[in-house]
């Protein structure tokens, strides 16, 4: 099967990856026209479905792309948008009824795709512990990367808060010792050569020194020794120099080579969910993505009579190459509300779980709530009485006592 080109510049759509051309393909969305109008549905002529369309095409090519949309639908997308209730006490209370118009919308939108930065693979990523989300979902398949000190191999594990998040530091590519070699072989290479050694003087000079030195032959027999010492002293310091550079470049025990990959710098960032640790390799899952309100002026009543004013300003927890007040978001999540399927996120797992019969008591409650569900949703409860069927726990146990 062909590996498909997720970096592909005439798309340009930008990738959770450190990549020089996913970073050409990030500056070109946002800086040339062409690219840049079609984030923007102002003035278009596409139909409602067109746009929204598009949205959805733009969003999952950075928010798991490597997710099937299937699965995406089944897993990844919320029944309903996360409830957002904005704190109006920061800016003080409000003194007219004019005032409100002050303060934006806030952006619910932009967290539909929450579910996707909870996953062990993308978290692993925004801590800087991988150059892509695809090589940070290899770490997680390897049996690389713990969740609370417990090896975990789902890279579709969603995390709870509190979670502690633990990677194997020889697995970081930036403290890789293999891959130090090759930057430095690559770096000998690629060195420019050093700079050619002084001519000696030409003939001419030596000839107007021989006279001056057949005068004063006195002068070179006494002071012969001083300008040897010298060129002595100068030739061991750069012997000395060379000595001595194998031992500073040489690390501490126990202490990894450090090397950040080319053109590494916009994507050095951590989210505000997110507490990393670089010393130990380790960052705690703080709280799911939700947004935040920031005022940006505020001018009280004055003596003159002037109203109160403030300018407030929501920012988003979740990374995203397009804005979160624009309308990619809404579009996108309009498009999945009219075909997403009617079995959800929420209610699937809690019917796999109870099926497959894992994690103890969780998976008996589970079970538990999918037998309820299913009553309720059948009418057992009004026409005829509900019989519970054995969980995966106490048919086992059953088995086991039974002669």
């Amino acid at each position: 099967m062909r590996k498909p080109n997720v970096f592909r510049h005439e798309s340009a759509l930008p990738r959770m990856s450190w990549s020089p051309r996913n970073l050409y393909n990030l500056i070109a969305r946002s800086s040339t026209p062409m690219l840049v109008n079609e984030t923007s549905f102002q003035k278009t002529s596409m139909t409602m479905y067109q746009q929204r369309w598009r949205s959805k095409r733009l969003l999952r090519a950075y928010h798991g792309d490597w997710i099937p949309e299937r699965r995406f639908k089944r897993w990844f997308l919320p029944t309903t948008i996360p409830s957002f209730s904005p704190p109006l006490n920061r800016a003080g209370p409000l003194s007219k009824g004019s005032d409100v118009l002050d303060t934006p919308t806030p952006p619910v939108k932009n967290l539909f795709v929450r579910d996707v930065e909870r996953r062990i693979d993308t978290v692993v990523f925004r801590c800087c512990f991988a150059h892509s989300v695809y090589y940070a979902r290899s770490l997680v398949l390897h049996g690389k990367v713990r969740i609370n000190g417990l090896v975990s191999t789902d890279p579709g594990r969603l995390l709870d808060e509190g979670d502690l998040i633990t990677v194997e530091p020889d697995c970081v590519p930036m403290l890789n010792k293999e891959v130090a070699k090759r930057v430095q072989t690559d770096r000998e290479r690629l060195a420019p050569p050093p700079p050619a050694r002084e001519e000696p003087e030409t003939n001419a000079e030596t000839a107007e020194a021989a006279p001056a030195a057949e005068d004063a032959p006195a002068q070179e027999t006494e002071g012969g020794e001083a300008p040897a010492a010298e060129d002595a002293a100068t030739t061991e310091e750069p012997a000395s120099e060379n000595k001595t550079k194998p031992a500073n470049s040489e690390l501490a025990p126990g202490v990894l080579p450090f090397h950040l990959p080319p053109f590494a710098a916009p994507f050095l960032f951590i989210p505000p969910y997110l507490d990393v640790s670089f010393r130990t390799c380790s960052a705690i899952y703080l709280h799911h993505p939700t947004l935040s309100q920031h005022v940006v002026r505020s001018r009280d009543n004055d003596s003159s009579g002037g109203r109160r004013y403030s300018q407030l300003l929501y920012r988003s927890d979740i990374p995203s190459p397009y804005p979160a007040h624009g309308d990619i978001f809404g579009l996108a999540w309009e498009l999945y509300a009219r075909n997403a399927p009617r079995v959800r996120a929420d209610e699937r797992r809690t019917k796999l779980l109870g099926r497959v019969g894992r994690n103890g008591f969780d998976a008996a409650r589970a079970f538990e709530q999918d037998r309820r569900r299913v009553a309720t949703r059948r009418g057992w409860g009004r026409t005829r009485p509900i019989t519970r069927k054995l969980s995966p726990f106490a048919r086992a146990s059953r088995t086991k006592t039974s002669p």
